[in-house]
């Protein structure tokens, strides 16, 4: 069972209220609000009144301003105050029988992530833990006589593609329905994987006039050296080692030769992967199915006719069909549907934190998710998710120094970033293992380059056969400027102490000995790389460097060559866990989220406090003022990190 957290307790009635709120009969639909009619523009009394029209849209810039922060701290009071108060509230109910809705639009997350302070109304997509727990609790749960399913435009990643279709099949294993709807599988591209999801169904339902796309796997990358080179900018970087390739869509004017059997090779795995899960769900021959994946796209006749999907039927039918099957009235209103969102608050366990503090054998469930960066200051307000050293490796220690917890797992999610931060969190979980804690490591869509790093010393890995790992190698170097410079009439001099004191100005090229000193360095961090995971694979340098060299493997591949253990994803570590310590599954441990997600009144404080927060805010609000603010400036990107083990890959 899983802690709950103080996001959790401080969220849960309003989310289960704003949940029940946006569930709606998806065949209609009315807008919220109506557009309010337009008002004649009053004259303006003076054109030459110049300083009381800037007085003037000031004050309203700054009463807009203050509008949304009110607005923003309403709606946080009225989240925590019933938790505040004591006050617990109606909670919601189920019928005996309930049919769960499943919405498929825009991918899951790995972790909770709130909505933000200009847009508290936006609707977060669940975790993918949270999304797996409630389908499995569904699958024991008697009220429950099936699932629903609707699937929209989309990006899913492949390893929570593999993860909801085991709990689906698992769902199914029990007895009961499972049924997905979609317009189309694909229409404008995208569509194997969404079908390869919605294969896992016992019915795919399709729009008579929606189309199936599977043309299989293409992976592709532009490769800009030549326009680069037009505009006078010089790529310098180096690698170590040959299937490094971070940077050859800048670096080269094609894809090399180790780059195109690395990506072969991924390509190959996932259609074996994709393609044999795909026939023994579907009862489609192999041959026949290869056959349809080089014809591409079929209208829904021809997906009927080849036993691609069942049913070439509008949404309105295959309501009234399940509550036919579940009420005995082909009535949508005599049906109760469920959003699985509402129904994980009803039925998922809460445990009551008095009594979980005297627990022992507890789970520290840890998540590194995004780039690894040093600390947690290295992005801004708004930024994209970061795995920040100076948050995560003081949760390992602090866990590791918990005599209640037992395991730690590490749920990791990221293509790597700094070697430093990635050394950071890999000596805590060694120091935590010292302390005799058994570290768990789950791998969910991506765990490569500094990713890894921070596994290769688990006593046990977990990685989805999609998964993409490995990438054992480090990158680094810079851009310069000096042709374009020349181009454009520029002329860079100063001042400097020391032989390379301008090592990372992109007004130069290296020079020799800072290329030599640059290429020192990552054969250093190379070196290092190699020995911890040899170390922790218990393998020798050699065998490592073999199938190091920077090469990114599926997470298929990883098990085969002794860069994994088991293929699983996060419910089958935790089943791991479990049975290691005694229990019969997952749902008999006490879990607890490290660290624990701040509750909306702490995040709201921190954005206050955050510098980062006044730009971000002007320039929100400059969105909706441009006439009034035509020349706000942006900030500055920061500047990267020259030296990285990281691999901007995903697979979707």
């Amino acid at each position: 069972m899983i802690a709950p957290n103080k996001k959790h307790f401080a969220n849960c009635q309003t989310q289960g209220i704003m949940r029940a709120m946006s569930k709606r009969n998806f065949r209609y639909h009315r807008p919220f609000f109506s557009n309010r009619t337009p008002r004649a523009p009053k004259k303006s009394q003076s054109s030459f009144v110049i300083l009381p029209v800037i007085w003037t849209g000031l004050k309203r810039f700054a009463m807009v301003l203050g509008f949304f922060f009110m607005v923003n701290l309403l709606m946080i009071t009225i989240a925590i105050g019933p938790i505040m108060n004591g006050a617990q509230g109606d909670a919601p109910t189920l019928s005996d029988k309930a049919v769960l809705y499943l919405p498929l639009k825009g991918g899951f997350t790995e972790t909770e992530e709130g909505g933000g302070l200009f847009d508290p109304f936006a609707d977060q997509p669940m975790t993918i833990s949270r999304t797996i727990n409630a389908i499995d609790r569904a699958s024991s749960d008697e009220r429950v006589k099936g699932m629903m399913a609707r699937m929209d435009d989309g990006n899913f990643e492949l390893a929570h593609v593999e993860e909801l279709r085991a709990a689906i099949k698992r769902f199914r294993k029990s007895g009961k329905f499972a049924y997905i709807y979609s317009s189309s599988f694909g229409e404008g591209g995208g569509g194997l994987g969404r079908y390869y999801l919605a294969s896992a169904f016992d019915e795919i339902w399709m729009q008579p006039l929606g189309v199936v796309s599977i043309p299989g796997i293409s992976l592709e990358m532009p490769f800009i050296r030549e326009g680069v080179d037009k505009l006078g900018i010089k790529p310098e970087f180096f690698k170590r080692k040959d299937f490094k390739t971070a940077y050859e869509s800048v670096t080269n004017d094609e894809m090399s030769e180790s780059n195109r059997i690395m990506m072969q090779k991924l390509v190959d795995d996932l259609r074996n992967k994709i393609v044999g899960d795909i026939v023994a769900d579907r009862g489609i021959k192999k041959e026949r199915f290869l056959d349809l994946v080089n014809l591409g796209l079929f209208t829904a006749d021809q997906a009927a006719k080849e036993m691609l999907i069942t049913h070439a039927d509008y949404a309105d039918v295959l309501v009234d069909k399940i509550a036919k099957d579940v009420t005995g009235k082909p009535d949508f209103e005599a049906l109760d549907i469920v959003d699985l969102g509402v129904y994980a608050d009803i039925a998922l366990p809460k445990l009551d934190k008095k009594k979980l503090a005297e627990t022992k054998g507890k789970v520290a469930l840890i998540y590194a998710v995004g780039m690894i960066v040093p600390s947690d200051e290295d992005s801004g307000f708004g930024g994209s998710q970061i795995a920040a050293a100076s948050v995560i490796a003081p949760e390992i220690l602090a866990a590791s120094r918990d005599d209640s917890i037992e395991t730690i797992l590490l749920r990791i999610d990221s293509p790597g970033g700094s070697p430093a931060a990635s050394e950071s969190i890999l000596r805590a979980l060694e120091k935590a293992k010292k302390n005799g804690k058994k570290v768990v490591v789950s791998m969910g869509p991506v765990a490569a380059s500094g990713g890894y790093w921070i596994a290769a010393n688990a006593d046990r890995i977990f990685v989805n056969a999609s998964t993409l790992t490995g990438s054992i190698g480090v990158i680094g170097g810079k851009f310069s400027i000096a042709e374009m410079s020349e181009k454009l009439g520029i002329n860079w001099d100063g001042v400097s102490w020391g032989e390379n004191a301008d090592m990372w100005s992109v007004s130069k090229s290296f020079s020799e000995s800072e290329a030599a000193q640059f290429n020192l360095m990552l054969d250093n961090v190379y070196a290092a790389f190699i020995k911890r995971v040899a170390k922790g694979r218990s393998m020798s340098e050699e065998a490592v460097d073999k199938i190091a060299g920077g090469r990114v493997w599926s997470g298929r591949a990883a098990v085969k060559i002794g860069l994994a253990d088991e293929i699983g994803g996060l419910d089958q570590a935790l089943d791991y866990v479990a049975k290691s310590s005694g229990k019969t599954n997952r749902t008999d441990l006490d879990i607890i989220v490290m660290p624990e997600p701040k509750s909306a009144l702490e995040e709201f404080i921190e954005m206050l406090d955050n510098p980062m927060f006044t730009g971000q805010a002007v320039r929100m609000h400059a969105r909706i003022l441009t006439a009034l603010q035509p020349y706000l400036e942006t900030l500055q990107l920061r500047a990267r990190n020259p030296v990285t083990t990281y691999e901007p890959m995903r697979l979707q």
